[in-house]
């Protein structure tokens, strides 16, 4: 497996990937990756629009994403996303996601996607903390997280209810700032 950026004509996928990965989370017992419930409508023409506003935007300013893809061979089995914020004061911060397939889950491809989210982000002036929100039933992401070096700032019990379940949310963060 390998881990490279996404390009713009690869928005589709990502979403494609998005919607798969979200259809596992929180199934067979395992933990949940997405706090969007299954019933929830989704408009694919909207979010391809919105992406593509998002992917072609500087990171120097707010409401941007990179993103960067797990392939197994030449199909898209994971990603990592990275976007700015929305205000002037906190675009020293980014807000980072993640998800992969279950059937490539414990292969390494997490740490390979945070190494290459984390290692852009350290080349960018810009941009000082990671910050991400995992759920309290979701050990391994947190395993995976803590083993990174990011640190856990919080945590908001009953933060979601998905499909008949609460959540936890757990606050996390990670200094990238190199020289800065």
């Amino acid at each position: 497996m390998h881990v490279r950026p996404l390009m713009d004509n690869e928005i589709d996928t990502y979403l494609r990937l998005l919607q798969a990965v979200n259809a596992e989370s929180g199934v067979d017992g395992r933990g949940h990756s997405h706090a969007y419930p299954k019933a929830e409508p989704y408009d694919h023409d909207a979010a391809v629009q919105r992406e593509s506003l998002r992917w072609t935007s500087p990171t120097i300013g707010s409401g941007w994403r990179r993103a960067w893809g797990l392939f197994d061979h030449a199909k898209l089995v994971g990603h990592c996303h990275l976007v700015g914020g929305t205000m002037s004061t906190e675009l020293h911060r980014v807000s980072m996601g993640m998800g992969i397939l279950r059937t490539h889950h414990r292969q390494g491809g997490g740490s390979r996607l945070l190494k290459a989210a984390s290692d852009w982000a350290r080349d960018q002036p810009n941009i000082d903390w990671l910050d991400l929100g995992v759920f309290g039933d979701n050990n391994a992401a947190q395993a995976l997280y803590l083993k990174h070096g990011f640190e856990v700032v919080g945590r908001t019990p009953d933060r979601f209810r998905v499909d008949g379940q609460t959540l936890d949310d757990i606050a996390m963060t990670l200094h990238v700032a190199v020289g800065h």
